[in-house]
């Protein structure tokens, strides 16, 4: 063929047969001039693009029945070609390219596979799928492709290397329609039941997960016969194509994906051990848009609600359960997920599988209870998981006023949800843990930021009757106090304190507290593990909240040593244990506030009560079994009488006002300080003074909050109207003259309006002779005089004659 090449005097099937190259050249590639005639033709002309397709795989067919290899390569390079040449108008010969590919993949020859895969990969970075769902035929035509691709994930032969160069193959295939953007057509869940199953079966077979993380290293470029080319790259690449699956899929289309992974764990028995789920989880929440990593949480709940009734502790169950433990744990954001309807439903699952399985307890050779500790376990974390991400403002306010709400602090009940109080009550202390450790992890710095006011209700456990109960709830309450930020240090070089109650709410926690741990030590059963964590409180208050704390604590001693003096509390074992404890406290006051004469007198006081061999040691942590401890200090009742030393308030509260840096820097000789430490328990003094920051925080914030003015409350003194008052005001009758613009004359220079106006805003209590006005009367005031004017009130200038 020579002279100027025309497009309109050749035929395609001459410009088709001339690319393959001679007989005697026996090559595997068109000819290359001849081919780029081939490709301006059919882009010039696309209408024909039907027609050359067609020939082409007419060819094919031909070619495959004769066995000619050689000549389905060219026909491979020549579609490759004309795919990406033409691939505007790849849709009108979309159904040949299928066909001829679906041909060629039936072969069972590895080179041409190889190139086969090679094409599709080529096909599917321009196919948009608009065709899909519209023409029949092209859609099952795809979807048989598809399956055949697909096939080849999972090959197994005798022949090793050929098993895994086929693998390798029909996962670069798989890859290349997952990046397709044909994935978002109307078929897309047949094609994700296509080619997320073999995925899944390659990443279950895998047996060193943890290198998915390298999985954005692979080139899926590179052919079959390249090198390196193993099991372990096949799993990178499934776990790479995962990830970029779950990277295009959006709302509707995460379930359905997550479908067909329930449904292959179901139907191989795949939930346990749960290491399979919970990788591809990890995999998938990674993997996901930020604004869709909420529906995994949704659809692992969703799951969990479709087990029947009673079936709650299984290998299903706790694979799902440790798959929410690994996403709420991992530290990524969940934009959108619906806080305390993820927590309502992780409380209720924990109580379903507490009634079938004791609440963790320890576990046994049986698997169920192997499953119902993963269980639990897992649901607790779950919760922990879910308070270390900040969603909202109040948000963990919401989360610990939901389980403090579950304590049931003042009820009668015996049971709750067919369980002990006291066993539930349990269950609920321990996610409010984990909340709170949860919130450590949220804060970055180790320290809670749950608002103090939300244990408030739940203070009552500390003198609840049940003694597990009063323990779990201060292991509770102490593990939270030594969580929270320590904002007071004794190493503080300024000489006035720090006031950290800066808040309503944390004073009313704290004077809550106090309160609650005086009626604390009265009860009948206060045993040495109440007494560890009392002087524990008490120390964390202090070092917490300074001189806040401490002029409430220190009333509190003081009363707590009047009720040991008046016989309130008993017996004399306790008395005794009771008093070592504020010997204690005030030891560490002492050593806190660097107060060195604080410290000699606590010395001459238990010097003079004397030292027993089994006396209580008591440290600011506590450690401590969960069942009680009770009181085995021997202690005789006229020795302990007779060796009674009681501490002398007007010394301490002297020491402490006087020295150290316990005062205010107006507070200049203390007086005010000392007037605090004295207030007597219970008393108007001390009720003024327990919470010293309020008052100073409402006064600061009254001046910024806004506030709704009420026109009938008087902001001073009510002034009678004077004379010149009188002057000064509006009359009806001036209002008559500015309508006219003429001076009107009064008739008697009484304004009796302005009269009335006057009397009425003077008087608190309205006149009982004087009549309310009539409307009528009232319009009729307004009325114009009758006098001639130029200016006309109803029609304009212009028109006045």
């Amino acid at each position: 063929m020579t002279g100027c090449f025309c497009v309109g005097n050749v035929n395609h099937a001459t410009l088709i047969d001339n690319c393959y190259p001679l007989k005697k050249e026996a090559g595997t590639k068109p000819r290359s001039s001849e081919l780029s005639y081939l490709t301006f033709y059919a882009s010039s002309r696309p209408a024909k693009l039907t027609k050359v397709g067609s020939y082409i795989q007419k060819k094919v067919v031909k070619d495959i029945r004769k066995g000619r290899k050689n000549n389905n390569l060219v026909s491979l390079y020549i579609l490759k070609a004309l795919i990406q040449t033409c691939h505007r108008d790849l849709n009108i010969f979309s159904k040949q390219i299928v066909k001829i590919l679906s041909l060629l993949l039936d072969t069972r020859e590895l080179e041409l596979i190889d190139l086969t895969c090679e094409t599709f990969m080529v096909f599917c970075s321009y196919h948009d799928g608009t065709t899909l769902g519209v023409d029949t035929e092209f859609t099952t035509d795809y979807e048989t492709l598809l399956q055949d691709f697909a096939g080849f994930c999972n090959y197994t032969n005798q022949d090793t290397t050929l098993a895994t160069k086929l693998r390798y193959t029909g996962h670069r295939a798989v890859q290349a329609a997952v990046t397709s953007t044909a994935l978002q057509s109307s078929n897309v869940k047949t094609q994700l039941s296509i080619l997320f199953v073999p995925l899944i079966v390659t990443l279950a077979s895998s047996s060193n997960w943890e290198t998915k993380e390298n999985s954005n290293e692979i080139n899926v470029h590179n052919s079959a016969f390249s090198k390196n080319i193993d099991n372990h790259l096949i799993e990178l690449l499934a776990a790479q194509t995962v990830s970029i699956l779950f990277n295009k899929v959006t709302g509707p289309s995460v379930r359905l994906a997550l479908s067909h992974l329930f449904e292959y764990m179901n139907e191989k028995g795949k939930w346990w051990p749960p290491n399979l789920a919970v990788n591809i989880m990890k995999l998938v929440l990674d993997s996901l848009q930020p604004q869709y990593r909420y529906l995994l949480v949704s659809d692992i709940l969703y799951q969990l609600d479709l087990t029947r009734e009673g079936d709650v502790v299984n290998a299903k169950h706790a694979s799902l359960i440790s798959i929410l433990d690994a996403i709420l744990n991992a530290n990524v954001p969940l934009v959108g997920i619906s806080v305390l309807e993820v927590l309502n439903s992780l409380f209720t699952l924990l109580i379903k599988t507490t009634l079938h399985h004791p609440f963790l307890a320890t576990t046994t050779t049986t698997t169920p209870s192997e499953y119902a500790n993963v269980i639990q376990q897992g649901l607790v974390n779950s919760m922990g998981g879910l308070a270390s991400q900040n969603y909202y403002e109040n948000q963990l306010n919401d989360m610990m006023g939901y389980l403090v709400s579950k304590l049931r602090p003042n009820t009668s009940l015996e049971y709750v949800d067919d369980m002990l109080i006291h066993e539930y009550r349990l269950i609920v202390l321990s996610c409010m843990d984990s909340v709170v450790l949860g919130s450590k992890q949220a804060n970055g710095d180790n320290t809670c930021t749950v608002p103090l006011d939300t244990w408030n209700p739940a203070l009552g456990l500390l003198c609840d009757k049940n003694p597990v109960t009063r323990i779990a709830f201060c292991k509770s309450l102490d593990a939270f106090l030594s969580s929270i930020n320590n904002v007071v240090t004794s190493e503080s070089t300024d000489n006035f304190p720090k006031h950290t109650l800066k808040h309503h709410h944390d004073a009313i926690f704290m004077d809550r507290l106090v309160h609650t741990m005086q009626d604390w030590v009265l009860i009948t059963d206060f045993n040495i593990t109440d007494l560890r964590y009392f002087y524990s409180f008490v120390c964390k208050l202090t070092r917490k909240f300074g001189v806040d704390a401490t002029v409430m604590i220190v009333p509190l001693v003081f009363k707590i040593q009047q009720l040991l003096k008046d016989e309130k509390i008993t017996p004399t074992c306790k008395q005794y244990a009771m008093q070592s404890c504020i010997v204690s406290l005030f030891f560490m006051m002492a050593d806190y506030y660097q107060l060195p004469s604080l410290t000699e007198y606590m010395d001459r006081i238990k010097e003079s009560r004397g030292f027993k061999p089994d006396d209580i040691m008591l440290s600011e942590t506590v450690n401590c079994t969960d069942q009680p401890e009770l009181f085995t200090i021997h202690v005789d009742d006229s020795e302990q009488k007779s060796n009674r030393v009681w501490i002398d308030r007007s010394i301490v509260v002297e020491i402490m006002s006087k020295e150290g840096n316990l005062r205010d820097e107006q507070d200049t000789h203390g007086l005010d300080l000392e007037a605090k430490l004295f207030a007597e328990w219970g008393s108007d003094a001390f009720l003024k003074h327990d919470q010293p920051m309020r008052s100073k925080i409402l006064l600061e914030s009254s001046g910024i909050k806004p506030k709704l003015s009420s026109p009938w409350e008087h902001t001073g003194p009510i002034r009678i109207m004077t004379a010149e008052d009188r002057k000064s005001s509006i009359r009806v009758a001036a209002l008559k003259e500015a309508l006219v613009s003429q001076p009107l004359v009064e008739d008697d220079g009484v304004d009796t309006d302005s009269t009335q106006s006057n009397s009425i805003s003077t008087n608190s209590k309205p006149h009982p002779t004087t009549a309310k006005p009539d409307i009528n009367t009232l319009l009729t005031e307004l009325n114009l005089p009758q006098m001639q004017s130029t200016v006309s009130l109803v029609n304009p200038p212009y028109k006045s004659t």
